[in-house]
């Protein structure tokens, strides 16, 4: 139920995140806050970041670039968490800006990295497998382990 729950979430905010053509806002601060409930925004001006925060432990969703992980985290201490309470990241979906630094973060925080099934192939080998970035070194990063995969949930009739 959680992995289903995780995996729908991803797909809404995937579907949600808009990414402007100025690669200037990826990496200007933007203020956190709180969305709803436990829901909260930690990302740049123009990257999306959200952190959803559990007695347990907290989910980081999108990891961005290098360049973005002291903003992430001053982002998420600003409202009173501890950056390293992050027990588990994901991302919204397979490219370079927002999933870079992710062995970053698990490095950081010893958050397990879960992931969709489909983008597994790319995150291990470092986006070099993306379809659209994969020949561009400039978009290639720490290929990053994956602990878990995800799958889309089905529906039985």
């Amino acid at each position: 139920m959680f992995i289903a729950l995780v995996g729908a979430l991803i797909a809404v905010i995937g579907s949600a995140v808009t990414l402007r053509a100025e690669s200037n806002d990826w990496t200007e601060p933007f203020p956190p806050f709180k969305i709803v409930g436990n829901l909260y925004y930690v990302g740049s001006k123009g990257l999306a970041n959200y952190l959803i925060t559990t007695p347990k432990g907290h989910i980081l969703i999108n990891s961005d670039m290098e360049e973005n992980v002291p903003l992430i985290r001053a982002s998420v201490e600003k409202l009173g968490f501890k950056f390293v309470d992050i027990k588990i990241l994901l991302i919204s979906h397979v490219h370079w800006d927002h999933d870079a630094a992710s062995d970053t973060i698990k490095n950081l925080t010893g958050a397990k990295y879960f992931v969709m099934d489909a983008d597994v192939s790319v995150v291990e080998s470092g986006g070099k497998a993306d379809f659209q970035y994969g020949n561009d070194p400039k978009t290639l990063y720490k290929q990053t382990k994956v602990d878990h995969m995800l799958r889309a949930a089905t529906r039985s009739s």
